[in-house]
């Protein structure tokens, strides 16, 4: 690079470095336009030959490549103290977003707070399954008996999912014992 870098300061890069990987998805070369635009044309930190320099350095460290770009950068612009805030800043937005992804998929790492939310959503999704097993029942060409049986069993998989079986437990038994009992018969008559 010809040119000295416009000097960041720590905050600056940690701001930076916070906003990319925020708004940056699919790893470094799906945000190669994204990169350039915010750290060769908007804050004039390195330009285009130093930007693809260091690209093509970070394929070469046996780490994730943006988290050694960002490094990278860091180091060029601040030093090691540099580097590391870099490379913190830009892990925290996608490690925030596994934490809160594995607090939501797993609710009792979180407490009681999150559990009536998915206990609502639970019984919506119930309501919407018999909703569409009422429509199907209505517009089905079927025994009286299939009928009768096909709410049996529905009005079974929303009982054992209200009553605390998970959900999609209690769908899979439905699946795997609606055909036992409603198997295709000839003649079915309606």
């Amino acid at each position: 690079m010809d040119e000295a870098p416009v000097p960041a300061s720590y905050a600056e890069l940690a701001m930076t470095f916070l906003w990319i990987g925020t708004t940056s998805f699919g790893g470094m070369w799906a945000a190669t336009r994204q990169l350039q635009d915010e750290l060769v044309f908007k804050k004039r930190w390195i330009d285009v030959s130093h930007q693809q320099s260091l690209m093509v350095a970070a394929t070469l460290i046996p780490a994730p490549k943006f988290l050694a770009f960002g490094g990278l950068v860091g180091y060029h612009l601040r030093g090691w103290r540099g580097s590391v805030i870099a490379m913190l800043a830009l892990m925290m937005p996608g490690s925030l977003f596994v934490l809160l992804g594995a607090a939501l998929l797993n609710p009792a790492s979180i407490g009681a707070p999150l559990a009536p939310v998915l206990r609502a959503i639970s019984i919506a999704v119930v309501g919407l399954l018999l909703g569409n097993a009422c429509h199907q029942v209505k517009a089905a060409r079927t025994s009286r008996r299939k009928r009768i049986v096909g709410v049996a069993l529905t009005a079974a998989v929303a009982g054992a999912a209200m009553a605390g079986v998970p959900l999609l437990l209690a769908a899979l038994a439905g699946f795997a014992i609606g055909p036992l009992l409603l198997g295709d018969s000839e003649g079915d008559a309606p």
